[in-house]
């Protein structure tokens, strides 16, 4: 499931909020673009010690490699691609790939306001849905409401706005999303989420210390037709630019979806997954809550 979804071209000391929020959702933030007439493409790779999109585990405890280019149009106009490992159990049944299609529209009204607005699409080739698996378990224990029968996939629509280096953005859904169902059913498109982010790189305290910064991140997912699983998350790392296109970071991550899992039959946690499905299409394993709280660190570098 993935903003978040990132080029991280421009430094810390120029606070580019693409290049904080690639922890949480890389894929979502394109870089920042103005009305300029030229064209421009970048790429970066990132290794993180676990991928959490929107709080929510994606490769159960285990590092990540991760990476896509940007291509800026003349006038803000923008595309771009992302990829990252996953694991399966994270909801992408059989699938262990996600790759992110995204493309916008910038502009800067002026040094302190911005809007960007674009659509986003999340893919997980070789994955296979079925109405037997995914995250969301009915409220008794008796069954999941899973991704849809085919290759998991999810279609959103975005909108936002930045002041200075705060920024807020809302994503929406255009089909079930991530390809999952309510418990009884319904359609979970027009799901939403709301990204509340900012940043503050450290040189008012001192010129030197200008490649130093901390980022905060507040998010809601709204899941249509399952209140239950709606959570909040929440995000507060620093961040270190290295210089030559190299960029570091470590965060605390934790959301309200976290709790006792159980046992993947009886549990009533709707992100509690086992690590892998059986031949029926059952999720197996020791269950694990996909938004428990913890640490991520990484590096990042941008050509």
């Amino acid at each position: 499931m993935k903003f978040k979804k990132t080029l991280l071209a421009a430094s810390l000391a120029a606070l580019s909020l693409s290049a904080f929020a690639q922890t949480e959702d890389a894929s979502k933030d394109p870089v920042e673009t103005g009305p300029s007439t030229d064209w421009a493409v970048t790429a970066n790779v990132s290794l993180v010690s676990e991928y959490r999109f929107r709080g929510i585990a994606q490769t159960f405890g285990q590092p990540a490699i991760q990476g896509g280019f940007d291509i800026a149009m003349p006038y803000g106009f923008y595309v771009g691609n992302w990829n990252s490992n996953v694991a399966s159990g994270a909801g992408y049944p059989s699938g262990n790939l996600e790759t992110d299609l995204y493309g916008g529209w910038k502009y800067a009204f002026n040094e302190d306001f911005g809007l960007d607005t674009g659509v986003l699409f999340y893919l997980y080739p070789g994955s296979k849905g079925s109405t037997a698996t995914g995250p969301f378990m009915t409220a008794d224990g008796a069954g999941y409401a899973g991704p849809n029968s085919g290759m998991v996939n999810n279609f959103e629509y975005y909108i936002g706005g930045n002041w200075k280096t705060l920024s807020l953005k809302e994503f929406i859904a255009f089909s079930d999303y991530f390809g999952q169902v309510s418990p009884t059913g319904g359609s979970t498109s027009g799901t939403s989420y709301t990204d509340l982010t900012g940043t503050q790189d450290f040189g008012f305290i001192d010129p030197s210390l200008s490649t130093w910064g901390v980022v905060g991140h507040l998010g809601f997912l709204a899941v249509r037709n399952y209140s239950a699983a709606n959570y909040v998350d929440w995000k507060l790392g620093i961040t270190k630019d290295l210089g030559n296109g190299w960029m570091a970071s470590a965060s605390y991550i934790q959301t309200n979806a976290n709790g006792n899992c159980g046992s993947v039959a009886t549990s009533t946690q709707p992100y509690c997954l086992g690590k892998t499905w059986d031949s029926s299409g059952q999720v197996t394993g020791t269950p694990r809550n996909l938004g428990n709280a913890t640490g991520v660190v990484q590096i990042t570098k941008t050509f």
